[in-house]
């Protein structure tokens, strides 16, 4: 638990600690937690990041 919000925290940037806890309990809580609503680009960079470190990660269009 403290690897995701480690990931998360330095993959974006703009997240503080209390939100990564919040996305991270989310997320094995549901199986799923959106991470941050952004531009397409630094949505696909930090989407590779977070595959990169092992977690898993897709982009959905905003609604």
């Amino acid at each position: 638990m403290e690897y995701v919000v480690q990931t998360l925290l330095k993959t974006v940037p703009s997240l503080s600690q209390p939100q990564a806890v919040s996305i991270m309990m989310e997320a094995h809580t549901n199986g799923m937690a959106l991470v941050i609503t952004c531009a397409q680009e630094p949505a696909e960079f930090y989407c590779e990041t977070l595959r990169n470190h092992g977690l898993t990660s897709s982009i959905e269009p905003d609604e």
